[in-house]
C-alpha cells in the first residue's frame, strides 16, 4: 500500500481540483453576448503589428466608459462607421470575452 500512496494522493488532488474547474469551463464557456456600443475611434495599431490591425475605440452609451480592442477584419467599412452604433458579439470564455464579429 506504501508504495501506492503517490498515486493515490494525486488521485485524490486530481478528482477535488481539476474536475471542478472542468465541470466550471463547460458550463460557462460558450455562452454568446452581446453589447451595443458607439464606435468614437479608429486608429492603426503601429508598426509592430500587421498592416490589417486596427485599433478600435467605443464608447458604452449607458456607463459612458471607453474601451478599446484590436480588430483584423474590413478595415475599410469600419472607418466609415465612425460615431455610430455597432453591435458588438461575442463569446464567453475562461479568460473574459472573445469578440467575434461587429454588426452595424
Amino acid at each position: 500500500m506504501y508504495p501506492l500512496s503517490p498515486l493515490l494522493i494525486y488521485g485524490i488532488l486530481y478528482i477535488f481540483i481539476s474536475d471542478p474547474i472542468k465541470l466550471w469551463a463547460y458550463y460557462t464557456q460558450g455562452d454568446y453576448w452581446y453589447k451595443e456600443y458607439i464606435l468614437t475611434d479608429v486608429q492603426e495599431c503601429g508598426t509592430e503589428y500587421e498592416d490589417s490591425c486596427t485599433r478600435l475605440y467605443f464608447k458604452d452609451p449607458k456607463t459612458n466608459k471607453i474601451h478599446d480592442f484590436r480588430w483584423y477584419d474590413d478595415k475599410s467599412t469600419i472607418m466609415n462607421n465612425k460615431n455610430d452604433y455597432v453591435y458588438i458579439v461575442g463569446e464567453t470564455s475562461l479568460f473574459g470575452y472573445i469578440v467575434r464579429d461587429l454588426e452595424r
